[in-house]
């Protein structure tokens, strides 16, 4: 995993690879509690076969995903678009 990437408002992002394919990425961001994190699998043939919530990348330069990004710990929300974390 990549050095994260910082997009705005305390939320970092690390870009995951699967044999040189980008396939997702690891959102970390803060919380009541410290820091939080979880995974954003991306909508791409590479990841047909996994039964589990993706994302659609509708661009990668700059990063736009739909729909948002909700995290079920500690329900911090918000959009990445045009490469920056946008609070819903």
């Amino acid at each position: 995993m990549a050095n994260p990437i910082d997009i705005g408002h305390g939320v970092t992002i690390s870009f995951t690879e699967y044999n040189g394919v980008i396939v997702g990425l690891v959102e970390e961001h803060d919380s009541p509690a410290g820091r939080c994190s979880g995974y954003v699998r991306f909508r791409i043939p590479q990841n047909d076969t996994i039964e589990r919530p993706s994302w659609i990348v509708e661009s990668m330069d700059p990063l736009t995903l739909s729909p948002s990004v909700l995290c079920t710990t500690c329900q911090h929300h918000g959009f990445i678009r045009n490469g920056r974390w946008v609070p819903a």
